[in-house]
């Protein structure tokens, strides 16, 4: 089976004969150009009957041992050449390098709308999980090479702050099938949160109050000033009310933060938000902080 020029329709013709035809009888196709004829042909003579095939000797040689087996079936070689190509195909799509992956995910956490300070604080970390293990791929990476890196940084917060991003980004390759298994599902911490127990003693944080009102000077020599009257409130309420550092101050120009709309006076209550506080796992998904009366008398 060749093709041939076929002057009356000025094109190429391909015949199939009676013998390799399924109808049993001689087929003519025609073509505009003979790389077309000739793919036909190959395309042909792949999806072609086993009967029809042009087989090679070893070909015949290995499905003649199959066809020794009492189990053989037709359908039974067919289905496992479909299991292979579906195991080949899985093996394919978990192809991807760890540098890979972590790319698609900080591309996600930006897609989805994650503050600033997250953002910044995944994608340097990130970086550095990247820089020690970005070229393997992640389908060889196991709870071993995690735990080397780990390892690899001090003990402490910092590592903690490590292990928590990684969580994130293994669970949510193993939910979404881009890895299939999560090496850290069964890892857990090596360190515990730090707490920062340092605090201002009563005198000291009285007079820092003085100051900033205007009513005392801020060192020897240099005069009473009220230009740190702004200041006040980030003072009274991270000192008096427990409101932490972000949820006063931004770290980026979006970052929400508290409002004076978030303070009930009449109930004596702040409401932080839950775009200013996700750590909060309140079922409304806000955080409810008493307003001291200390806080009353000097903000109001």
């Amino acid at each position: 089976m060749a093709p041939t020029w076929y002057k009356q329709r000025k094109c190429w013709r391909v015949q199939i004969p009676a013998s390799e035809s399924e109808t049993g009888k001689r087929v003519s196709r025609y073509f505009k150009l003979k790389e077309e004829a000739e793919q036909f042909i190959a395309e042909y003579r792949k999806t072609g009957s086993i009967a029809l095939a042009e087989l090679s000797i070893e070909e015949k040689h290995v499905l003649g041992l199959i066809r020794q087996s009492a189990e053989y079936t037709p359908d039974l070689l067919l289905n496992a050449w479909r299991q292979f190509q579906q195991e080949k195909s899985a093996s394919d799509r978990y192809s991807i390098t760890v540098a890979e992956l972590t790319k698609k995910y900080y591309n996600r956490q930006v897609d989805q709308k994650r503050s600033a300070r997250t953002l910044s604080d995944d994608r340097w970390r990130l970086n550095k999980f990247v820089s020690a293990l970005g070229a393997l791929p992640t389908k060889d990476c196991a709870s071993s090479d995690i735990l080397h890196y780990l390892e690899s940084i001090p003990p402490g917060t910092n590592r903690r702050s490590h292990f928590k991003t990684l969580k994130k980004l293994w669970r949510w390759a193993y939910h979404l099938a881009h890895v299939d298994s999560d090496p850290m599902a069964r890892m857990r911490p090596m360190d515990a949160w730090g707490e920062n127990v340092d605090f201002l003693g009563i005198p000291l944080f009285s007079r820092l109050l003085r100051v900033v009102l205007g009513k005392e000077e801020p060192s020897e020599g240099i005069p009473v000033t009220t230009e740190y009257r702004d200041l006040l409130p980030y003072f009274v309420l991270s000192g008096l009310a427990g409101l932490r550092t972000c949820e006063l101050i931004r770290s980026a120009p979006d970052d929400p933060v508290l409002a004076w709309r978030d303070i009930l006076w009449a109930k004596k209550l702040i409401i932080v938000r839950d775009e200013v506080a996700k750590q909060t796992k309140a079922r409304d998904r806000k955080r409810y902080v008493p307003l001291e009366p200390s806080v009353i008398d000097i903000l109001v």
